[in-house]
């Protein structure tokens, strides 16, 4: 099945036939096989499925970290199949560097890729107080919070000035408050940034909460099995999507 958005709209990152295998207990194993996907501009799309069904590769193929067996990747129409550093990639651990303070942390993909420091740090200063951070722009990481490693974590990935944002868990490690903080922050943060947003989740409530768009993904080989469009579905009372989470998990017990 094609992970398709539901509108007939500028295609901005789009994924055709991918596949990967991994070499495993002596043998090839098929990840991923005839993945199709596409994203379109200031969607949120998550995907959930059961660990092992492949979702992180997904994003590691979209990311270049590693490169697919078959299909390709397109972004705006080019091929990056491969390619690193086009795509923002934030994964669940939030990998800051424990000697440099959150100001430093945030401008390592500037300096990575050579750009304007002093255009940055402006940009930064502007952007701290947005990401709840400005109380923290000397802080080092062993003085922040989990919920606020995380806020400096996707800063930072934001100052990648990617066209799309790809997200590995990366609540999955705080707290059930701090998470729930945190995923009404972080869809108060994309509507107003206007970003695109591809989220990577086992939790249906997160993804209900976040999405315009659910992708299901069963395993072995890893595959989209169904679309859900939340946008359509309009303001959901807290009913409406106990009775969602409710039809999710009623899919993935009917596709094993």
């Amino acid at each position: 099945m094609n992970a398709l958005p539901p509108n007939n709209c500028n295609i901005l990152l789009e994924a055709k036939g991918l596949k990967k295998s991994f070499f495993f207990r002596n043998s090839m194993s098929t990840v991923l096989e005839a993945v199709d996907f596409s994203i379109c501009h200031g969607e949120f799309v998550s995907i959930i499925g059961a660990s092992g069904c492949g979702k992180s590769t997904f994003l590691e193929l979209l990311a270049g970290i590693t490169k697919p067996d078959s299909g390709r990747i397109y972004l705006e129409k080019a091929d990056i199949t491969g390619q690193t550093g086009l795509l923002g990639y934030m994964p669940q651990d939030d990998l800051l560097f424990p000697w440099l303070n959150t100001i430093q942390n945030i401008l390592i993909p500037v300096k990575v890729k050579n750009g304007d420091i002093i255009a940055a740090r402006k940009k930064i200063d502007e952007l701290l107080p947005v990401f709840g951070l400005e109380n923290h722009a000397t802080h080092f990481p062993h003085q922040l919070s989990g919920g606020l490693k995380q806020r400096v974590a996707l800063l930072r990935t934001y100052m990648c000035n990617a066209s799309v944002i790809l997200l590995d868990e990366p609540l999955a490690s705080l707290d059930s408050l701090t998470r729930s903080q945190l995923q009404n922050w972080l869809k108060d943060i994309v509507k107003l940034l206007n970003l695109t947003i591809i989220l990577v989740t086992h939790d249906i409530d997160e993804a209900i909460v976040l999405s315009d768009r659910i992708e299901l993904m069963s395993g072995h080989p890893g595959r989209f099995t169904k679309s859900i469009d939340i946008s359509s579905m309009g303001k959901m009372d807290i009913a409406a999507k106990h009775a969602l989470k409710t039809d999710i998990q009623a899919m993935f017990r009917d596709n094993g």
